[in-house]
């Protein structure tokens, strides 16, 4: 297995605990270790930065990469280390979304439909959560 492949399949586990705990037991002592700590953003967060910091520093930028243009952004995108940085950015901000979620609304089964959607289309199960937010905090 290359390593690109092996970090791609850490970073994808990284966050699995903390999703299985606020779906699958929102009211479990885990779920409310994950709701309360800061921790667990700051493993993904840092795992981004190390991420972002090899792919642009070890295997190097492409000629055109920017995020002035879309053209500049697809090139940023053409390497197999900026693309699993990529990921984990939208990992790490997708379960920080979820973090506030979590906090906002009240412990209950009734939040795994949004925190799935969160979980795999952030922004989405963001506006689904802003959506039902006052029948989800009662």
């Amino acid at each position: 297995m290359k390593a690109s492949d092996a970090a791609f399949y850490l970073v994808n586990a990284l966050p699995f605990p903390i999703w299985a705990a606020w779906i699958g037991a929102p009211h479990s002592k885990l779920a409310r270790h994950f709701k309360e700590a800061v921790w667990p953003w700051a493993v993904l967060a840092a795992s981004y930065v190390a991420l972002i910091g090899y792919a642009m520093f070890v295997v190097g930028g492409k000629p055109g990469a920017g995020m002035g243009s879309l053209r500049g952004v697809m090139i940023i995108f053409d390497s197999e280390w900026s693309t699993i940085a990529g990921w984990m950015h939208y990992i790490c901000f997708d379960a920080f979304a979820a973090r506030w979620i979590v906090n906002d609304a009240k412990p209950s089964y009734a939040l795994s439909p949004v925190l799935l959607l969160t979980c795999f289309f952030g922004p989405a199960g963001l506006v689904l959560y802003l959506m039902l937010r006052k029948k989800l905090q009662r």
